[in-house]
């Protein structure tokens, strides 16, 4: 033990779980993005569920989507995978791992059908980008069609169009005066 240890401030704050699940009481609260943001959800879980009884609190994966729930507190909190945002090569929850990205130009709206309804959404896609490679965005058709319309692009630039679709969805699909996002990140 460090005999010249002393501890000079007392924290003042400490989690209270079950504030956060006071506050979270009827609501969905959502995870949007990559394993960044999938380490996230599983913290705020891990702080939340010690408190909850066993039979009052499930965890369930459908896709791209995994649940946790907080019956008696009829509180969602999830967490969706899509490291993009944008439609991708990638978007596959459980393989991944594509050297070789593409995404397809204004379709936040196919993952964006999963966030509609959720009170407080956490968004963060940054490390996914952070290859500098040139991107392939593509224009129209199928990932799986032998010949596809793509463009390259610069990363920034891809990125830069990921981020302008996030906030077009977010300003048609979410009241400020009731619903809440942050974006975390660049």
């Amino acid at each position: 033990m460090d005999q010249n240890f002393k501890r000079r401030k007392k924290f003042e704050f400490c989690f209270n779980a079950t504030l956060v699940l006071e506050s979270l009481r009827g609501k969905r609260m959502l995870f949007v993005g990559d394993s960044l943001n999938r380490g996230q959800f599983v913290s705020m879980v891990c702080l939340l569920q010690r408190i909850i009884p066993e039979n009052a609190k499930s965890m369930e994966t459908f896709g791209s989507l995994t649940v946790f729930t907080a019956k008696d507190y009829n509180a969602k909190i999830e967490y969706y995978w899509a490291p993009f945002l944008l439609e991708s090569n990638a978007d596959d929850a459980v393989i991944h791992r594509i050297t070789d990205r593409i995404v397809r130009k204004g379709s936040i709206n196919k993952h964006g059908k999963n966030w509609k309804g959720a009170d407080i959404i956490v968004f963060n896609t940054y490390l996914w980008w952070m290859t500098g490679m040139p991107f392939k965005i593509l224009q129209k058709g199928s990932f799986k069609d032998d010949v596809k319309d793509m463009i390259e692009v610069s990363t920034e630039d891809a990125y830069r169009m990921a981020m302008k679709s996030m906030l077009r969805w977010v300003k048609r699909n979410m009241d400020p005066k009731k619903n809440r996002e942050h974006r975390l990140g660049r």
